[in-house]
């Protein structure tokens, strides 16, 4: 198996619109499947993970993303407004009609405290736990405990830890907020239906020392606490390759294995059997 890179974005600027991209002038331009960095064609797999789109074009993103040329194209993870109570339970139907939807992402890491507690939100996600869809948690690392007694609450859903949890790279592990990182990454660990993906962490800060001062203790908390059949690489393209002290999926799976020492084992779980078993992807050619 060749590696599959659990987080990758695309878009089109002239198809859709993606408020988030103003004021980023270096991704603020079509990013599209063949312009993926392959890591010099060790990628053999990737799974899409919307990106941002206005909400009125979520169904028309994944739709364009499943009838792309993207021949290592094995899974998408859509979006849904898990807010929306009315409208959620046929926006879901209307995905999973979708060629290759395997799971849903609904952006928290900018929402207020208070979005755990709703019920709307609980409900939403056992609406995707009851049609077989996973969840990707994106949010800041002060958010990971209430996201804990969250998914408390739903043993059902499978959900993935994106980007580490957003752990405070600059600050390192052995900071107040590094320690209630590696606290609540235990927390969340504890729970068998969650996986973490190894990614996002180069742009989460610009600076590049403190990047290679950090990152590893980080990384290897991760995979200590998860294990390596619970923990998947993912490249965050383009946003990690040209955002913060960006860098290639090369530099990144290098990291990732400096930190951990991972046998061949874990490397392989790590590079694409985590991945796999995880999203239920079809096999890879790689």
């Amino acid at each position: 198996m060749g590696v599959i890179d659990s987080h990758v974005h695309v878009w089109d600027t002239q198809r859709f619109d993606y408020p988030w991209l103003a004021g980023l002038p270096a991704l603020n331009a079509p990013m599209l499947p063949g312009d993926v960095d392959r890591a010099g064609g060790r990628v053999s797999g990737m799974v899409f993970v919307q990106a941002d789109c206005a909400a009125e074009s979520s169904l028309d993103e994944a739709r364009w993303v499943s009838g792309a040329e993207w021949p290592e194209l094995l899974g998408i993870v859509a979006a849904a407004n898990l807010h929306d109570e009315a409208g959620l339970p046929r926006h879901l139907d209307a995905l999973v009609e979708i060629p290759g939807v395997v799971g849903i992402r609904h952006l928290l890491q900018g929402e207020p405290d208070a979005v755990f507690d709703s019920p709307a939100l609980r409900n939403g996600l056992g609406l995707l736990a009851a049609r077989g869809l996973s969840f990707d948690a994106c949010v800041r690392h002060d958010q990971l405990p209430r996201l804990v007694t969250l998914l408390r609450g739903l043993p059902q859903l499978r959900v993935v830890l994106d980007h580490l949890g957003k752990p405070p790279i600059d600050e390192g592990i052995d900071s107040g907020a590094g320690r209630a990182w590696a606290e609540a990454i235990g927390h969340l660990a504890a729970l068998d239906s969650v996986t973490v993906k190894l990614s996002g962490l180069t742009a989460e800060t610009r600076d590049a020392a403190a990047l290679d001062r950090n990152a590893g203790a980080f990384i290897r908390h991760a995979v200590e606490s998860f294990g390596a059949d619970r923990a998947m690489i993912g490249s965050d393209w383009p946003v990690s390759a040209l955002l913060g002290s960006g860098g290639t999926l090369e530099a990144w799976l290098r990291r990732v294995h400096e930190a951990t020492g991972a046998s061949a084992a874990e490397r392989a779980a790590i590079e694409g059997a985590s991945a796999q078993s995880f999203y239920r992807l079809p096999a890879t050619a790689g």
